[in-house]
């Protein structure tokens, strides 16, 4: 893959849950909660040097209910609420992305996934690659020509359609049917009860597709999938349409926007310094080299008394 050419779009949301229960016990000095920050960081820091991408952004969820509770009205109704511990932190991430020069994408009533999946169709119709930087199983529909999973926490792993097929047991498409299959409890997508992640895949694997599955659910060998697959149709198909990531955000691909900049120097010493990120801090302060200077020379006793005057009121002062 070609960095030059790759826009890296990062599923932030994920990657920051990852990074808040990867961690645990850290804390600014004025005993706010970092460890998620610190995690995300340390993944975003890697990333950009270990694959030097030219185009580069991180998509976050927004607070509020998606166009998936229209569709679906308990739609994550089992999830937890964020930990407030990680909900005070995500403004950091957010902050600790742009000192990075990473931009920041979000979309009121659209998750991530949906803003990501909106701009790898745009990027590949603009002739780019794509990188997706994910651990989230659901992105791997997006895959096919010009367009990887990395997953982060396997340095050097990607997926492109021969490694979802290794992994996930089917082909990139058709990943979305054996999720509406399997369903997830977390999101409270009720697929198919008693048929599994397994038997899913199985099932997608030996029939091509669900809609071929459930117009021959009478070919189905074991009988309790069989009756599982009559009698919840209706929920496997509702479920395709939660589990499906939406390509149709009215988000704009605009490459000038998404170029990495570089960190900002200033903005993430002084981020990392209110943090606590001691082993960060070095690498951004201020050197004589990028410090502004006014020399002068000191040639009267009125311009001594003048220094040591401003000295007094600076309180502190550096020699050198």
């Amino acid at each position: 893959m070609d960095a030059s050419n790759t826009v890296f779009l990062i599923d932030g949301s994920s990657q920051m849950y990852r990074a808040f229960h990867a961690i645990r016990g850290l804390s600014a000095p004025d005993g706010r909660p970092t460890n998620a920050v610190f995690g995300f960081v340390t993944m975003l820091r890697k990333l950009i040097a270990d694959h030097r991408p030219a185009l580069i952004a991180a998509a976050f969820d927004v607070r509020g209910p998606t166009f998936r509770n229209e569709l679906a009205a308990d739609y994550k109704a089992n999830r937890a609420p964020m930990p407030p511990d990680l909900r005070e932190q995500v403004p950091h991430v957010h902050e600790a992305c742009e000192a990075l020069g990473v931009p920041v994408l979000t979309y009121e009533t659209f998750e991530a996934d949906d803003v990501i999946g909106t701009l790898v169709g745009q990027a590949r119709a603009a002739g780019f690659e794509v990188a997706i930087v994910t651990g989230d199983k659901d992105f791997f529909q997006l895959v096919g020509d010009g367009v990887s999973v990395f997953n982060p926490r396997d340095p050097g792993t990607w997926y492109d359609a021969g490694g979802v097929q290794a992994k996930f047991g089917v082909g990139p498409e058709q990943v979305i049917d054996v999720l509406a299959l399997m369903g997830d409890a977390v999101d409270n997508v009720k697929g198919v009860p008693g048929i599994g992640e397994k038997g899913a895949r199985e099932l997608i694997a030996a029939h091509g597709s669900l809609d071929a599955l459930l117009e021959h659910t009478a070919d189905v060998k074991k009988k309790r999938q069989r009756t599982a697959l009559e009698q919840h149709a209706d929920e496997a198909r509702r479920s395709r349409e939660l589990v499906t990531i939406r390509t149709d955000v009215p988000v704009p691909f605009e490459p000038d926007k998404l170029r990495y900049r570089g960190p900002s120097p200033d903005h993430c010493f002084t981020l990392f310094t209110a943090l606590g990120f001691r082993t960060l801090v070095p690498e951004y302060a201020p050197t004589a080299t990028t410090v502004e200077k006014d020399y002068g020379v000191v040639r009267s006793e009125s311009e001594l008394a003048a220094l040591l005057d401003a000295i007094g009121r600076a309180g502190r002062v550096g020699l050198a």
